[in-house]
């Protein structure tokens, strides 16, 4: 943890921690401060208010944070008024956007750009199986990563037992999420029963399913490259071109569908994807193929000066080229 920690922090930065006070996160607290960092430590912790630990476990951090000195920033939510706000939302999703938004006014009164959850490999390989089943493509089923914006995530190549096993070891004290017990939710379902099963086809599982996730890394990489690459010389090409006259005080992607239809159907798909991706703000959710194979569709027609929109991706195409 001291080395990760100096990896990403200077001596005097605040090493701010999203913390549950359940196992996993109650973990890397306890670790962190066994660093030279504990004097820089912020826990934050977002009192859902829907079960009635959470003020137990809201007051054992505070009690906690007054015997070893470090900072703790607390926030709670009305979720049943905010879902009369939203009720096209489920729970899980208004949770999380509300924890998130925490997170960032944290950062932003701390001024630092960076938060540490405490995400293990148990759930990295549940994350892949879930998202699997949802049809994700390689980014869903990579998910998550060491460091991913301003998110720092320390844990991922630990597995739970060994979490448990520490806590219980050292006697730590740490809280018990019961609806996490309930399997009507599919995630939980998911992690309870399904997973489990997996050992007894091979106990070697989760290194296997761990090895299959670094690979699918590898490939991404490549792919990001090769995209990257394309959409790159397709700027140059445009914007150095007066002919089509674009506006270049705006950003605007572009790329020759000549060029477009030259490269493998694979590669057209991951253009599309991040063309998408740049559009709504930095995720892909709602793309399907269905709409993907459309866009491809939309690109060879031979009608000019049209307009095809998904969402916030919005293309159009100008002669031989596409702008987006």
């Amino acid at each position: 943890m001291q080395s990760f920690l100096e990896k990403y922090y200077k001596d005097d930065e605040p090493v701010i921690l999203a913390c549950s006070a359940w196992p996993d996160s109650m973990y890397l607290l306890y670790k962190i401060l066994q660093t030279t960092f504990k004097k820089n430590l912020v826990v934050c912790y977002f009192n859902h208010k829907t079960r009635s630990e959470t003020d137990i476990e809201e007051k054992f951090l505070e009690d906690l944070w007054k015997k070893e000195n470090f900072a703790v920033e607390v926030a709670s939510c009305d979720f049943e008024k905010i879902k009369k706000l939203y009720p096209q939302k489920g729970f899980e999703e208004l949770a999380r956007e509300k924890r998130y938004q925490f997170f960032d006014a944290i950062l932003n009164i701390y001024k630092s750009d960076k938060v540490i959850l405490a995400h293990h490999l148990d759930d990295k390989i549940e994350t892949f199986f879930f998202n699997l089943v949802r049809g994700s493509k390689l980014t869903g089923l990579i998910n998550m990563t060491e460091k991913s914006a301003n998110i720092l995530r320390p844990l991922l190549k630990i597995e739970k037992t060994e979490i448990l096993e520490f806590l219980d070891k050292n006697r730590l004290k740490y809280f018990i999420d019961s609806t996490n017990l309930d399997s009507k939710y599919s995630r939980n379902n998911l992690r309870n029963n399904i997973i489990p099963k997996f050992e007894e086809i091979n106990s070697s599982y989760k290194k296997n399913i761990s090895n299959t996730i670094k690979y699918f890394e590898e490939v991404k990489a490549f792919l990001d490259l090769e995209v990257d690459k394309f959409l790159e010389e397709q700027w140059i090409l445009i914007f150095n071109s007066a002919k089509y006259k674009i506006d270049t005080l705006k950003i605007y992607w572009y790329f020759y569908i000549e060029d477009f239809n030259k490269i493998s159907s694979l590669l057209q798909k991951e253009i599309i994807r991040k063309a998408f991706y740049i559009s709504n703000n930095k995720s892909t959710i709602w793309l399907s193929e269905w709409n993907i194979a459309e866009i491809i569709k939309f690109i060879n027609w031979k009608n000019n000066k049209t307009i095809k929109e998904i969402k916030n991706l919005k293309m159009r195409k100008e002669n031989e080229i596409i702008i987006y």
